[in-house]
Formats: C-alpha cells, sequence, structure tokens
C-alpha cells in the first residue's frame, strides 16, 4: 500500500478520475462501485498489464513520470489516487 501522505480529501476530489481510468482499461470495473478503499486485484480483478495501461494513462493525461516499480505499492484505488497527487504535485 502507498502511504497516505495526502489529504484524505485530496484523494477523494481525483477519485472521479481514477475511478474513469480504472474503468477504461476492465470491464468487472465497468460493473463495479470503486471507492478508496476497492481492491484493484481482488475486487476489480486487475493484472499487472491492466495496471501498467492506468499508470501509461496517468502519464499521458498529466504529463508526469511513474516509476513502473510502484505499481506493485498499488493496491487500492486510493493507492492509485494518491501517487497520481503526489505525481502531479512534484511535476508541477
Amino acid at each position: 500500500m502507498i502511504p497516505s501522505t495526502v489529504a484524505a480529501d485530496k484523494v477523494e476530489e481525483v477519485m472521479p478520475t481514477v475511478v474513469e481510468l480504472l474503468r477504461s482499461v476492465s470491464e468487472k470495473a465497468k460493473l463495479r462501485s470503486i471507492q478508496a478503499d476497492t481492491l484493484l486485484l481482488e475486487d476489480l480483478a486487475l493484472d499487472s498489464l491492466d495496471m501498467v495501461r492506468v499508470v501509461m494513462s496517468i502519464e499521458d493525461r498529466y504529463g508526469v513520470s511513474i516509476d513502473l516499480d510502484e505499481v506493485a505499492d498499488m493496491k487500492s484505488a486510493g493507492d492509485v489516487a494518491r501517487t497520481l497527487l503526489r505525481e502531479s504535485k512534484s511535476a508541477a
């Protein structure tokens, strides 16, 4: 799990974007309600290739660079949101 160094309200602000990205790579994600605590593997059945697609989408959309080694630490939708916030903050 990604350490929570980002305020919960900021995570909630970007969750709609994260949900959109997750749904764009997974049919199962389109059918589920996705919250910050939704598990990527267990709840959404995302595999490593799906996660690479999510990371690439974030990088393309926000002009950031995310180390692919971080993908293994992303266990929940909230982890993806925190990574997005952290990387977009450092790119600013």
